[in-house]
């Protein structure tokens, strides 16, 4: 039939075709998995986290040793306050080496993905020019998803970046880093 062309669905437009409509361009996605590499190293496991079984051992040994070194200061000068000085030298030390994080265990961060309505994006913290962009994606985009990815150690948000999905494509919009934007599309 002559008019069944207009009758037939409309193809979903892609993603990198609505980007260019915009006037911008998506940001790579080997981009974005380096930046997360990149992110994963330095926000890495400290290293007594990484060696927790070692951490009570080196507590503990640093006690022995004082003990040690004040019972054999004891035996070679009885009667002398060396032996108490000593063991206090050792506890200061402890001290001083656990006062000053010598011993900070942290975890190591990790990537988390969540979807965001694009009316949220300004009180989530996504600047605002990535946040317009992905408004007017979203609008011309139905069904289309806003994928918000956080990095996440000790319950603090590092880098997030936002992502958007449509029919099984991903772009990238935007890496940030509080008010400073790393990259956008």
């Amino acid at each position: 039939m002559p008019f069944d062309a207009l009758l037939a669905p409309a193809q979903p437009r892609l993603l990198v075709e609505l980007l260019e409509d915009h006037g911008a361009v998506p940001i790579p996605l080997d981009t974005l998995e380096a930046h997360k590499r990149t992110q994963l190293e330095r926000f890495a496991p400290s290293f007594w986290h990484q060696h927790q079984s070692w951490l009570p051992i080196g507590l503990v040994g640093s006690v022995g040793c004082m003990a040690a070194s004040g019972g054999l200061a004891n035996g070679a000068m009885p009667g002398s306050l060396l032996p108490s000085w000593l063991c206090l030298g050792w506890l200061s030390v402890v001290g001083l080496l656990i006062l000053f994080g010598v011993f900070r265990v942290s975890a190591g961060a990790y990537w988390q993905e969540h979807c965001v309505a694009p009316g949220l994006l300004a009180e989530i913290g996504v600047p605002i020019r990535i946040a317009r962009l992905a408004r007017e994606l979203s609008d011309d985009a139905p069904g289309a998803k806003l994928i918000l990815g956080e990095l996440l150690r000790e319950e603090v948000v590092l880098d997030p970046y936002l992502l958007m999905e449509c029919n099984g494509e991903r772009v990238c919009l935007g890496i940030w880093d509080g008010t400073k934007v790393i990259a956008a599309a």
